[in-house]
């Protein structure tokens, strides 16, 4: 707000009266000390009226009715000024904070915390949301990403901390080499004349570059963690937990909100070193995919510098951007998806191409134009992501479909199906699926390409038409339920396949850390399908005295048979545990249902009689309106709740009980 002096100077007659000028210019006087005294008074406010709300229970259907009644409508009232930098913070928020439903005050509880994470630390006494987010204990978490306050330290104590000159060599080393593994969004010409200058003279080096350098130096470390080469390293390879915690520092200690460069760069290693070293899906790296995203977007990454009049970017910066943004968009759309949310990104105002299927030899800092593309059929450090972004846009328009509030035509459905399977059929044939045993002659990384954009593919078609499992009465929906369970079937094959290779032994066992969350949650879907359409079918046989086709219940019986050994062995994590005890659960019942079912049967075939179930058991079968797939995409990721989540439950839930006959 502009003062009275100022409007006197400018000649611009006052908006507001004297006493109203005096006022706010009071408010500037203390502003320092009474930011985060406002949002504490706005934060306790908020939570007093959260607990009157929770103590009543009213159910308003008109959300300001009901504040206004509860006396919330003077918060209203409580003003920063214009010129306080929380005032001016980017607030947007996604509002999806304190968990998948959050409720509205602990959304704006959320918001707030934002703010005064972005103020200076007053005291360890100004937090006080931890009762009401969701999975906030970063402190256990193994991703362990807090962006709060340097507490003191220097980026000289940074880096005196940072390791020899001969590891960090190897370090960077294993980060260039490992194609599949490590984003290719830092150029090795660039980056090595920056790496030499830094070490000429780290004292001068940009603070947000030494943090790219540590997030860089982090996440090859967690590499060699979970692979195993840290038992083997002549040397001691430091951890990859303390050189994030130091990258983070000195992300804070940079204004990185104001770099020109490095700063979406060293956020997004950062992000997938938290990912690699999180055994399980973790919330927080869903709100730290949240932080980049804003960042990229704020540095203009989502928009082609082509195409933006008076560009000042290179040809060869441009092309890295795509690099980072393609990288980005790609990973934004899995994690969101595996955290049962919405992706951060608006696709709608996005224009930045694909990059170039370049070797990194092809262009370099000082090009003034960029060669032709080499054609995807020849495999480079960038062309799995480009060959990958169709199949990712196709995912990420199902994944859109499926999630509208008003439910859209079935037509659209299928001809949705159509155009899924257009974009994996038209992807080159040297990045389509072939056994895994031709890594032979393969490289590792390309196997692992092949793989992992099939299963997208194969994803993409059973989140389509998994809503329509239920129906196997109506045969509308034939068509949906018999591509769901085929793409389920392919992807437990894919599982099988990869699981034999990397048991001890096998010929791919040292690389199976490559095996990621993603890929696994892709694998408790799969089975969650079909663990389901078998649950139906014997509820559906039990209901109508219909005859369960026994050769099709016999084979999907030994897939699940075959994934339940899988994730048994697998059971040292929580969701190896979870998994197995449904996949335990639904075949006991399927052979307690095939006992049964014979012993009531002649030996001509399946008696309707036989089948048949007293009224008073047939009342537990009502199934409900439509699965809730967002709870089981959700809890089975989330750390904080997944104990307390019983797969097996929801597969009753979702199907009806099953009882003795």
């Amino acid at each position: 707000m502009i003062g009275a002096t100022k409007v006197e100077k400018r000649n611009r007659p006052p908006k507001s009266c004297e006493p109203c000028r005096a006022r706010k210019q009071d408010k500037r006087a203390d502003r320092n000390e009474s930011v985060a005294d406002r949002l504490k008074n706005l934060e306790s406010l908020i939570a007093t009226a959260a607990q009157k709300t929770q103590k009543t229970n009213p159910t308003y259907t008109n959300e300001g009715t009901a504040q206004k009644q509860h006396g919330i409508s003077g918060i209203h009232n409580i003003q920063l000024s214009r010129s306080d930098p929380a005032a001016n913070s980017d607030t947007v928020s996604s509002g999806l904070v304190g968990q998948v439903d959050s409720s509205h005050w602990s959304s704006m509880l959320e918001n707030i915390r934002a703010i005064r994470d972005d103020l200076p630390a007053a005291s360890p006494e100004t937090s006080t949301l931890s009762s009401v987010t969701l999975n906030n204990d970063v402190l256990a978490s193994e991703a362990t990403f807090d962006m709060g306050s340097p507490d003191g330290v220097t980026i000289e104590h940074i880096l005196s901390a940072l390791p020899p000159r001969q590891v960090c060599d190897t370090l960077v080393s294993v980060f260039f080499l490992s194609h599949y593994t490590m984003m290719p969004i830092l150029h090795p010409t660039k980056f090595q004349q920056e790496y030499e200058s830094f070490w000429d003279s780290p004292s001068d080096t940009s603070p947000v570059w030494i943090a790219l350098l540590l997030a860089l130096l982090s996440l090859s470390a967690g590499v060699y963690e979970i692979s195993g080469m840290a038992r083997s390293s002549p040397f001691p390879i430091p951890s990859s937990k303390a050189l994030s915690k130091k990258a983070q520092d000195c992300l804070l200690l940079s204004n990185y909100t104001a770099a020109n460069e490095h700063a979406v760069e060293a956020f997004l290693l950062l992000l997938v070193g938290c990912w690699l070293r999180a055994k399980v899906s973790d919330t927080n790296l869903w709100f730290l995919m949240g932080r980049v995203v804003q960042l990229a977007i704020c540095k203009g990454y989502h928009r082609d510098s082509t195409k933006v009049p008076g560009s000042k970017i290179s040809p060869f910066e441009g092309e890295m951007r795509r690099r980072v943004w393609v990288c980005l968009y790609q990973l934004d759309s899995l994690m969101s998806f595996q955290m049962g949310l919405p992706s951060m990104i608006p696709s709608d105002f996005c224009d930045t191409e694909l990059p170039r299927n370049l070797h990194q030899s092809d262009f370099y800092p000082d090009i003034a134009e960029l060669p032709t593309p080499r054609p995807l059929s020849e495999s480079t450090t960038i062309s799995y992501a480009i060959v990958k972004a169709s199949v990712m846009s196709m995912f990420k328009k199902v994944v859109k479909h499926t999630r509208y509030v008003t439910p859209l035509s079935y037509e659209e459905t299928i001809s949705l199906d159509a155009e899924v399977r257009a974009a994996y059929d038209n992807i080159p044939d040297n990045f389509k699926y072939k056994p895994l045993t031709s890594f032979i002659v393969d490289e590792v990384s390309i196997i692992m390409s092949r793989t992992t954009i099939e299963l997208l593919s194969l994803k993409s078609i059973i989140v389509l038409h998994r809503q329509y499992l239920t129906d196997r009465q109506d045969s509308r929906f034939a068509f949906s339920r018999k591509a769901s369970l085929e793409a389920a079937e392919r992807l437990l094959e894919r599982q099988a396949e990869i699981n034999q290779l990397t048991l001890p032994g096998g010929l791919l066992h040292d690389k199976k850390w490559m095996i990621t969350s993603l890929t696994l949650s892709d694998f408790t879907l799969a089975a969650m399908v079909i663990c389901l359409d078998l649950t139906v079918a014997i509820r559906n046989s039990m209901r109508a005295g219909s005859h369960t086709e026994e050769e099709e219940l016999h084979k999907n019986l030994r897939i699940i048979e075959k994934a339940h050994d899988i994730w048994s062995s697998s059971s040292e994590t929580s969701e190896g545990r979870i998994v197995s005890h449904a996949l335990a659960s639904t075949i006991r019942r399927v052979n307690d249902f095939i006992i049964t079912s014979s012993a009531s049967t002649t030996a001509l075939g399946w008696s309707a009689s036989a089948t048949e179930t007293p009224d008073y058991i047939m009342n537990n079968f009502d199934m409900i309106d439509s699965i809730d797939w967002s709870l089981l995409d959700n809890q089975i990721q989330d750390p904080s709740s997944i104990q307390d989540f019983d797969l097996d439950m929801w597969l009753m839930d979702t199907a009806g009980p099953l009882e003795s006959l």
